[in-house]
């Protein structure tokens, strides 16, 4: 038997308590003269002397209570529950039209038989036909938590259906056996490297930094100036507002108003609002060393070209996987015992409650036995 929360056994070093009390209870007791009391004496000291049954019965009660109790909060798991029979097999594909066409035969022959096919997205959803592919948000980074939410902590069988372009980074944990359905795009025109194609975009990008402090101003202008210096980004910079000119990045502490159409925003130092355009990046603290962990640990030059790159539409490149680095993403583990633990768990509780009933019984037999 194995244990979810094993800490929870010291628990049962509470069950001295009952003893302690019940000893404390047998010695608290006063002696009190009365006339009668020589004739009666010899006989009460005879009839009391030791332990009486029905008190022991109640003290070992209270005593397995109390073991019992810490037994249940330390999550038992019984490993003869485990199922070892066949595992349900488990279709997980995404949404692509590349990956249902490249993977049809065996997607439709899998729905015949009977075994369920999900389209990967933010939550898995059942998928009807595969012909038809469903408006859901179907990227590699949900694999994770789709795989967790079918498997429900049983050892399920998955077959992984989906494109390998180099956007799979995490490792993926699998509860059971799993067989990988990779499609590669051999059409794909190559993206652009950052790294390598400099300067990686040739236009001049309008910039304007409408700051009331100073110090934020200069903070922009040193993450620029690292943009253009290691990806040949060209600025033209200018901090004074003119109406007749269009920005595609302003940087200001003033909530804006009235956004220009393509034009990014990095608004810094106000409450975040929810009734935003996404044109608008909201910042909650100013772009200065002493208030913003971006500025501080370095990263604000790395920060603004992610949006930069998201802006322009320029990618990184991101070649396939090959299959020794498919295999070494993917990992097998055992599936969690929480639904062992929920088939034992109920049985426990109702021992518990019939344990409680007795010592409750045999309590109130004391009380009476004692008043008659």
């Amino acid at each position: 038997m194995a244990f979810l929360q094993p800490y929870m056994l010291w628990g049962m070093l509470a069950a001295a308590v009952p003893v302690v009390v019940h000893f404390w209870y047998q010695k608290r007791g006063k002696t009190i003269e009365w006339a009668a009391m020589r004739w009666l004496g010899e006989q009460t000291t005879l009839q009391h002397r030791g332990l009486r049954l029905n008190e022991v019965w109640l003290m070992i009660l209270r005593c397995i209570l109390v073991i019992l109790l810490a037994l249940i909060m330390s999550k038992p798991v019984a490993d003869w529950l485990t199922d070892t029979g066949k595992r349900e097999v488990i279709h997980l594909v995404q949404a692509d039209q590349l990956v249902t066409d490249t993977y049809r035969f065996e997607l439709e022959k899998a729905q015949r038989n009977g075994e369920p096919v999900y389209w990967l997205g933010t939550s898995p959803e059942k998928a009807d036909d595969v012909a038809r592919i469903t408006d859901v948000s179907s990227q590699s980074k949900y694999l994770q938590q789709n795989i967790n939410a079918l498997a429900g902590g049983n050892a399920k069988d998955f077959r992984l259906y989906f494109r390998n372009d180099g956007s799979l980074k995490s490792r993926v944990y699998i509860p059971g056996e799993y067989r990988l359905f990779p499609v590669v795009d051999s059409s794909e025109t190559k993206q652009i490297d950052l790294s390598k194609n400099k300067p990686a975009y040739k236009a001049t990008i309008k910039v304007l930094l409408d700051y009331r402090n100073a110090a934020e101003t200069q903070t922009v202008r040193a993450a620029l100036a690292a943009l253009t210096e290691v990806y040949g980004f060209s600025f033209d910079i200018q901090e004074k507002v003119s109406t007749a000119r269009h920005y595609e990045w302003i940087f200001t502490d003033h909530p804006a108003a009235n956004p220009q159409p393509g034009t990014i925003y990095v608004v810094s130092g106000n409450a975040p609002r929810w009734d935003v355009p996404a044109q608008i990046i909201q910042l909650r603290d100013r772009l200065r060393m002493a208030d913003s962990e971006l500025v501080e640990s370095g990263r604000l030059p790395e920060w603004l070209g992610d949006l930069l790159v998201k802006h322009l539409g320029l990618k990184a490149a991101n070649a396939p996987l090959s299959k020794g680095q498919l295999d070494a993403l993917f990992e097998k583990v055992p599936a969690s015992h929480v639904q062992e633990e929920a088939v034992l768990r109920p049985w426990l509780l109702l021992v518990l409650i019939l344990l409680t009933g007795a010592e409750r019984w045999l309590a109130l037999r004391k009380t009476s036995g004692s008043h008659g």
